[in-house]
């Protein structure tokens, strides 16, 4: 088992260290959940056309943008 990640920094850059390809995502209540769930969708059309969507319930969209 490799140990290569004990050498990433503790606050590892998502694309240089982890390998990471950050997207756009639209996030959509759907209407027959009521809400309770919520489609993911790249912004991308591209993206989108490759299956590239999943759809979560609404307590496990978390906006990473206030933890920074």
């Amino acid at each position: 088992m490799s140990d290569t990640w004990r050498e990433l920094p503790p606050n590892p850059d998502p694309l240089e260290d982890l390998g990471y390809d950050l997207i756009e995502l639209d996030f959509i209540p759907t209407s027959t959940s009521g809400g309770k769930e919520v489609l993911v969708l790249p912004t991308d059309e591209d993206m989108l056309r490759e299956d590239a969507f999943i759809v979560v319930d609404r307590s496990s969209v978390t906006d990473l943008s206030d933890r920074v």
